[in-house]
């Protein structure tokens, strides 16, 4: 796939379409198109992975190991959102699995290489770090929901 084409391509993401187009396009040279088969493993839990994913299409489950429970799914991510975000930061063992849950095409981006762009490119980082925010946001509200949703109703103010 040539380059424009995964210009194009983000810039339907949700996660980058409001990038400049030529911050998009910086991104796009550190971005590979990925695809994924229904069941497939991205990532385990524990595993060093040094990319940040977008899905294009299709979804994927993240699941940790809980004793006595065995693997739980814990969120499941589609079309625009991204997991594997940790990366960006430093490279450090994944907290949860990763698998698609059925066909599911994105982009696999060089975490480190962005990190260096971002922090050569303020505009750029602060445009990536607002976005990440974001995700972190909605990863959080969705463990309390979770989270209260375990303890039950009686738990509740």
């Amino acid at each position: 796939m040539n380059h424009e084409t995964i210009v194009e391509r983000l810039g339907v993401s949700a996660f980058t379409r409001d990038l400049d187009p030529a911050r998009r396009a910086q991104v796009a040279e550190l971005t590979t198109p990925v695809l994924w088969e229904a069941g497939e493993s991205i990532f385990r839990e524990g595993d060093t992975v040094p990319y940040l994913y977008l899905i294009e299409h299709g979804s994927v489950s993240l699941d940790v190991f809980v004793k006595g429970r065995g693997k739980t799914t814990i969120l499941t991510v589609g079309p625009g959102e991204v997991f594997g975000w940790s990366s960006i930061f430093e490279p450090r063992p994944k907290t949860a699995s990763a698998r698609a849950t059925v066909p599911t095409r994105g982009f696999a981006i060089d975490a480190d290489a962005l990190r260096a762009k971002c922090d050569s490119d303020p505009v750029l980082g602060y445009a990536i770090a607002r976005r990440l925010y974001h995700v972190l946001s909605e990863r959080v509200k969705a463990l309390r929901l979770q989270f209260l949703d375990v303890l039950g109703d009686d738990n509740q103010p």
